[in-house]
């Protein structure tokens, strides 16, 4: 981490003395990207760093992405360690010039605790929660943007109620369902907050970094909670290698049950550029559809 503080300061010093493209607004994921272009004006320029399919928890930014952030003029993340291996950087470039997490307008009482003063930072697919942080951001880009101010007020409200209006209709489906328990298993534990917000029992393979190893301990118990809960899909995701979850069927397999695959669920980035999968309703009602098949 010393070595990619280093290459910051060096990128730095060459961004303001070789002139490049400038980036308005950089966002380190494509939620975060999504959640920038939904309030700002549309000539405002938004980039996201890690496009879809990249895993944050793993992600090492190469020297034209530390370019990239040295010469943005606002950059906005996640928080909670999502980006591992960008923290320490980013709470370097928050000396010099405006920097702004999601998780910043939320208070630590909600967050999902995993540690020590270490909270679960897959926040965005409880919609209500998120809801909060759009608010956060708003308010953020009103003081970077006050010519703005009005229409990224307008915008913002008008988005939160889309995602109020995307989370109640899932709250009716599941309602719908007339079931009193579900459950879901994916690769890593990236839904906490979507099974907290909905009442669905989550199992994941893997902890909440995808950097973090399983066992046959691991293996074997979350095979058990398949036959147990009388699952019969379990979920590869977009953005995680798909080999754990082979490996899990397997093991389903070995003790008489079988699941199959179901519809890969979007979980720490979004979809291509240009899908409806690319935006956050989009992506959640894509993992719904696909859940709601697998229970009925």
């Amino acid at each position: 981490m010393k070595k990619l503080i280093l290459t910051l300061v060096a990128a730095t010093a060459l961004w303001t003395c070789t002139p490049q493209e400038p980036v308005e607004v950089l966002c380190t994921t494509s939620v975060v990207a999504d959640a920038a272009r939904q309030i700002l004006p549309e000539d405002i320029q938004v980039v996201a760093l890690m496009q879809s399919n990249i895993d944050p928890h793993s992600y090492k930014p190469v020297e034209s992405d530390v370019a990239k952030l040295a010469g943005a003029r606002l950059i906005i993340h996640n928080g909670l360690h999502l980006e591992g291996k960008m923290t320490d950087m980013l709470e370097k470039l928050g000396e010099t010039k405006p920097v702004y997490a999601m998780s910043e307008a939320l208070d630590p009482t909600i967050l999902i605790p995993v540690g020590p003063n270490t909270y679960d930072p897959h926040i965005w697919f409880d919609l209500h929660l998120w809801s909060r942080t759009i608010w956060g951001l708003q308010s953020f880009f009103a003081e970077q943007y006050p010519e703005h101010a009005p229409e990224i007020e307008a915008r913002a409200t008008a988005y939160i109620d889309a995602l109020q209006t995307a989370h109640r209709e899932f709250e009716y489906d599941i309602q719908s369902l007339g079931r009193d328990t579900l459950s879901m298993v994916t690769a890593h534990d990236a839904f906490s907050y979507f099974g907290r917000a909905y009442r669905i029992e989550v199992r994941g393979l893997q902890g909440i970094s995808t950097a973090a190893e399983f066992g046959v301990k691991d293996m074997s118990s979350t095979a058990q909670f398949i036959i147990d809960r009388k699952l019969n899909t379990v979920f590869t995701e977009t953005s995680v290698n798909p080999k754990s979850i082979q490996a899990l069927k397997e093991a389903v397999e070995q003790l008489g049950g079988e699941v199959t695959f179901g519809t890969p669920l979007y979980s720490d980035a979004l979809g291509e550029a240009g899908t409806y999968e690319a935006t956050l309703i989009g992506a959640f009602k894509h993992n719904t559809t696909a859940l709601l098949n697998s229970w009925k």
